[in-house]
């Protein structure tokens, strides 16, 4: 069972799509239904981007359930190679819809107010967030204090989403570094994924973040956003296909040659594997996609 959160401290560096895609690429097997959680407090995006409906569904649904306490002698059911839909023993997924592409997501309201009020009540009762293989928890801003936050202590793993070249989020890395060592103290795995362009070494960008390990480096990719965003198109211009070809030398309908979603899946194989999360800096493979 691993929950896998994905946060930033400031600004909006693309935390929903990176953990869309997280959540989407993750390695999967016959028991491993991976659910991407939307528990952003300043309101869900994915909902918009699909047009699903989420008035008493998805993420709220999802809150009023972890607040109800397990009948006595029962026990969370985590699914089997038999039963892994939607309705089957897989609590979380009772509150989640499928995307076209397969992808289960319990989606937040875009309203802030039933948003908060949900993850409140989630961070207080976490207990549904842990009865699958795999959750991905897309927490937003996660600003120290928050209920956002308080789902951090609940995750096995902590993917700190920060923007290159931002002084103001370096800045705030660099504040909330003991906030973050304070998660790694009690037992969570907290790294960095750096987004766009970055000149500077893991070292130093570790050493601004209290030690904290960078385990990708998410390039700006405007047709992996628009294929989380569910806008996705094949490519049609003659660059963009031969990009394709060039990246992995097969038909650019295969989603991979798109940087965000290559840097996603290898991202979400680290996090999979275990090896190297929680280590110090040289004793972590860093991720990185370079865009075609």
């Amino acid at each position: 069972m691993t929950v896998v959160a994905v946060c930033s401290l400031s600004g909006a560096p693309g935390v929903t799509s990176l953990a869309t895609a997280m959540a989407a690429a993750w390695p999967s097997g016959p028991v491993t239904v991976p659910v991407l959680v939307e528990a952003d407090a300043s309101g869900g995006d994915v909902a918009a981007w699909h047009g699903m409906e989420t008035a008493s569904s998805g993420l709220v649904s999802l809150a009023a359930a972890s607040r109800s306490p397990l009948p006595a002698g029962s026990s969370v059911t985590l699914p089997s190679p038999e039963n892994t839909g939607t309705g089957g023993h897989h609590p979380v997924l009772r509150h989640a819809v499928e995307l076209s592409g397969g992808l289960q997501v319990v989606a937040a309201p875009s309203d802030p107010l039933k948003a908060g009020r949900a993850v409140e009540a989630l961070a207080r009762h976490p207990r549904l967030l842990k009865s699958g293989r795999v959750t991905v928890v897309d927490v937003g801003r996660a600003v120290p204090g928050s209920a956002g936050a308080a789902l951090l202590c609940h995750a096995d793993i902590t993917v700190v989403v920060v923007e290159a070249g931002r002084v103001d989020q370096a800045e705030r890395l660099r504040v909330c570094a003991p906030v973050l060592a304070s998660l790694r103290q009690d037992g969570v795995r907290v790294g960095l994924a750096i987004t766009g362009a970055c000149p500077y070494p893991e070292a130093e960008i570790s050493q601004i973040a209290g030690g904290l390990p960078v385990w990708a480096r998410i390039p700006w990719d405007l047709s992996g956003a628009a294929l989380v965003r569910g806008e996705h198109h094949p490519p049609q211009r003659i660059r963009d296909r031969l990009a394709a070809w060039h990246a992995h030398r097969r038909d650019p309908d295969s989603l991979e040659w798109m940087p965000l979603i290559s840097a996603a899946k290898a991202l979400a194989e680290l996090c999979d594997d275990f090896d190297g999360l929680g280590l110090g800096v040289g004793q972590t493979r860093t991720l990185e996609v370079r865009a075609a």
